[in-house]
């Protein structure tokens, strides 16, 4: 009876144990332009950042850090155990972000003629503009240091670079 006892409780510990592991990580494919992909599993220790025009991946605390040019990236899913799969940068309307690089104005064209709602966000994650602009308007820049940007339209986001 001792060692059944015992045989449930190991069970049950490693129960939770494959569970946190299970579920306490995400899942980060990223799509080339090259049609090509790679997964990534992130656990909770992890992180995933961006440093000037890089994506960084950093699997565990302890782990080197992956880095990946933005610019061969086409998409990036994100999965885990506890959420559905969330896509970043799906372009429906054919929204295009020029010219990029750039210094002082960027313009974004689309398929709809209609206003857009954009917000560019810093590297950080930082909101650094926001506003509400005509296809082909032009949008300043020249207030935003010179770096990488993630630029969102209504539901598409778009990568730049301010010079």
């Amino acid at each position: 009876m001792k060692n059944f006892n015992f045989l449930s409780s190991l069970f049950a510990v490693c129960m939770v144990l494959l569970s946190t592991f299970l579920f306490g990580q995400t899942t980060v494919k990223v799509t080339y332009y090259t049609g090509s992909t790679q997964d990534y599993t992130i656990a909770t220790s992890g992180k995933l950042y961006f440093s000037g025009s890089n994506l960084l991946l950093k699997t565990t605390s302890t782990a080197t850090d992956v880095s990946i040019p933005t610019n061969i990236i086409r998409k990036i899913t994100f999965a885990s155990g506890n959420l559905a799969t969330q896509e970043i940068g799906r372009n429906t309307s054919n929204i295009k972000l020029y010219p990029n690089p750039s210094a002082d104005f960027v313009k974004i064209s689309s398929d709809k003629k209609q206003k857009m709602n954009v917000k560019i966000y810093s590297s950080t994650g930082k909101l650094v503009l926001k506003g509400i602009f005509l296809p082909d308007e032009d949008i300043n820049i020249r207030n935003l240091s010179a770096g990488f940007y993630l630029v969102q339209v209504d539901q598409t986001t778009l990568k730049m670079i301010k010079k």
